[in-house]
């Protein structure tokens, strides 16, 4: 799915639910609504990720920034887990 499509879905959906909501049946706009949000919340991909463990050392917002931009497509738990890896000496 393309960025402007996972952009597009829920806002359509929404602008649907409305109508249907107002003009026709409340329970199935929503249902829209519902399907609206969720669509919203899951289609996307994660930008944070899920970090595997705590990092052994305080991590520097700028490290983290410029190893995702050094790894294009990584999270920032991803960035978090290798900055923040074994305190460098």
């Amino acid at each position: 799915m393309t960025n402007w499509l996972r952009a597009l879905a829920p806002l359509a959906l929404t602008a649907i639910a409305l109508v249907v909501f107002f003009t026709a049946d409340r329970t199935v706009g929503m249902l829209l609504i519902v399907a609206a949000l969720a669509s919203a919340f899951l289609a996307g991909n994660s930008i944070l990720g899920r970090p595997s463990r705590r990092p052994e050392r305080d991590v520097d917002p700028a490290e983290v920034r410029a190893y995702r931009q050094a790894h294009p497509g990584s999270t920032i738990g991803d960035a978090v887990s290798a900055v923040g890896g074994p305190a460098r000496r």
